[in-house]
């Protein structure tokens, strides 16, 4: 076993590292597409009219679920970690998933002038339900290429040098950077905190890597921006993206409340190894790789528990929330101060804009409501990059909060605000340079 773990680990690191670049980054012959986006895509065309089919029949599936486990509490099913998890739920979630099988019904088969309006509201979201399923699942399988295979440990070693000077942070906090990166902010924000608890970092390095240097995962942009703009131009806004949340992150390390916060930690930082670089970051990402075996099983499990959860909750939300744009004022009225901030810096329509300021507070979905109907590519990459920065840090409040003594929600507040009063101008000033 010992003389086979280096070529082993090496080679897999290699050919599956590899094939995961390759196919989100390499475009599909005589297409804007990558392999990736080519193959999603194609299985979207090919399922597209059968959408709505394909959402009531799983919304109907996890109610019926869902209602058997709540009132009959059958014991054997209890032994399955998947059902435990998924359909032992809190009220406020069943209350979720059945509105969303009543919203998918009326669209289906109601009709009157009050189910009209309704339908009107939520076809829009079913339809880009089927849609995200098909998107959520084929990502999902792919991704673990990229995120469990020995890239995140060689990015980690090749890169922590740089990281201390420009962002004042140990050159350890690139594993967290690192894993925002390709698996997500929150699974960093909450590794970070237990080092924290642990006494690995202070208080002011842990709060820079939770909240001034994570960005969204691949996984997450990809998303998002498949529901907002043209794929081909995903690239250039994850750039985009990119830039602007690293810039902001370069401003926020060196002013208050950070400049201000503690510095103890309990334990030193190690000294830095002489070993050489390179080839250090090859050994700990072939060691990462040969302990790691893919499980279509498993990541099929996480697909699903990703989708019982989120899809019912975007369909009653998202509903909704087209509901309040269409036939009220509130969100233009609670919103109306960001309107006259993103006036200042001269974006089109910036009331409508400033409304995503609120909806990005629900879900991640829910600007892009107002942001897919923008014609202006600019303008989309702009206000993607700036609404995925507000929300990535709404999200985190409670995973921060849950830490002992690491920060407090007025601290939390402040930081939240500096970032989306910093995006607006940054986000101004590279799209000048770069679109």
């Amino acid at each position: 076993m010992q003389n086979s773990y280096p070529s082993k680990g090496r080679n897999k690191f290699f050919v599956l590292t590899g094939l995961g670049l390759g196919l989100f980054i390499l475009k599909f012959p005589g297409s804007n597409d990558t392999l990736l986006l080519t193959i999603i895509h194609g299985t979207q065309n090919l399922l597209s009219s059968y959408y709505n089919e394909l959402t009531f029949a799983f919304i109907l599936v996890i109610n019926i679920m869902t209602l058997i486990v709540k009132f009959f509490k059958p014991k054997k099913w209890g032994t399955y970690d998947f059902i435990r998890k998924n359909f032992y739920v809190k009220d406020l979630q069943v209350f979720f998933r059945l509105i969303s099988l009543i919203i998918i019904i009326s669209s289906q088969y109601g009709s009157s002038f009050w189910l009209d309006i309704l339908n009107e509201s939520s076809f829009e979201v079913i339809e880009m339900i089927g849609g995200i399923i098909i998107f959520i699942t084929i990502a999902n399988l792919v991704l673990p290429l990229l995120s469990e295979f020995g890239l995140s440990e060689f990015l980690e070693v090749m890169l922590d040098r740089y990281i201390k000077p420009i962002f004042k942070v140990p050159g350890s906090a690139m594993v967290y950077i690192v894993t925002s990166f390709f698996i997500g902010s929150t699974m960093a924000m909450y590794f970070a905190g237990a080092q924290y608890e642990k006494g690995l970092y202070s208080k002011q390095e842990t709060m820079k890597i939770c909240t001034a240097l994570t960005v969204p995962s691949i996984s997450t942009a990809l998303l998002y921006w498949s529901l907002i703009g043209d794929s081909s131009y995903f690239f250039k806004y994850y750039g985009f993206t990119f830039i602007l949340f690293y810039s902001i992150g370069l401003i926020l390390v060196r002013i208050p409340p950070f400049s201000k916060m503690d510095t103890y930690k309990a334990i030193p930082s190690e000294p830095a190894s002489r070993t050489g670089k390179l080839k250090k970051a090859i050994d700990k990402a072939s060691k990462k790789a040969f302990a790691t075996h893919y499980s279509l099983k498993n990541n099929l499990v996480s697909v699903a528990s990703i989708l019982l959860s989120f899809v019912p909750f975007l369909i009653t939300l998202g509903t909704f929330a087209i509901l309040i744009i269409n036939y009220t004022s509130i969100l233009r009225y609670l919103s109306f101060p960001y309107g006259l901030y993103l006036k200042l810096f001269r974006f089109e329509d910036p009331f409508l804009l400033s409304q995503t300021l609120l909806l990005n507070s629900i879900d991640l979905v829910m600007p892009a409501v107002i942001l897919k109907n923008l014609t202006s590519v600019k303008t989309q990459i702009m206000m993607a990059a700036i609404t995925l920065n507000q929300l990535l840090y709404i999200a985190s409040f409670l995973i921060l909060l849950s830490f002992h003594r690491l920060t407090t929600m007025k601290e939390l507040l402040i930081i939240l605000l500096q970032r989306v009063l910093l995006s607006v101008p940054l986000a101004v000033l590279w799209a000048h340079i770069l679109l």
